[in-house]
């Protein structure tokens, strides 16, 4: 029982890092849409603004301006972009230029979140800086390589339990722009907060 409580959080990180790899095709079309949205894309809105995920072990609610790809969605992945990439430019509030992942894992009897080493170990990343933990989660800046061409090595990773879940997040934006600040970071905790909120209400 020792040796499987010691490892699970490695397991744990493997799984993440494989989800957060789990619709790179549908990320290179989303990030087609933010630098030229078409008029596909807005006669053909697929943007969630919530969603129940783990089979309604929690609500996933993004960050402002971002929205849910009801195209890509499943019970344990989503794809999250900037609204006018997903057919609704109303909502997109002078959000950053983004992609965000979502990938979840039942934690089990898992009560020790994988640090930010041991995702970073199962994903293959580099450089791991700016590491953060606070109330249950942890985020991160790191390098590994992105899910769709036009996006930057450097990215932020986030972790955090949520309804019984472990849920991975990765953001990743275009070289050089407000994603890779610390604004990148803020927008994985604005997830965070207003998912755990929504889920407390849903409860």
């Amino acid at each position: 029982m020792t040796t499987w409580t010691s490892k699970a959080p490695l397991a744990l990180a493997a799984l993440i890092a494989l989800g957060a790899c789990e619709d790179g095709q549908g990320a290179a079309g989303l990030l087609a849409n933010l630098q030229a949205p078409s008029d596909a894309a807005a006669a053909a809105p697929v943007a969630l603004a919530q969603t129940q995920m783990a089979s309604g072990a929690f609500t996933l609610v993004p960050p402002q301006g971002f929205c849910i790809d009801k195209g890509a969605l499943s019970q344990r992945f989503a794809l999250m972009a900037r609204c006018d990439a997903l057919g609704a430019p109303s909502k997109s509030a002078g959000a950053p230029v983004g992609i965000i992942t979502v990938s979840v894992t039942n934690a089990g009897r898992v009560e020790i979140l994988p640090t930010a080493q041991e995702t970073a170990d199962a994903a293959k990343l580099a450089r791991v800086d700016a590491v953060k933990s606070e109330n249950d989660s942890i985020t991160f800046r790191a390098e590994g390589t992105p899910p769709a061409a036009g996006l930057d090595v450097k990215h932020w990773r986030g972790t955090l339990r949520i309804g019984g879940q472990i849920v991975g997040l990765a953001l990743y934006g275009p070289k050089g722009g407000r994603a890779e600040t610390s604004e990148g970071r803020e927008m994985l905790n604005e997830l965070i907060r207003r998912s755990r909120k929504a889920s407390a209400t849903s409860s």
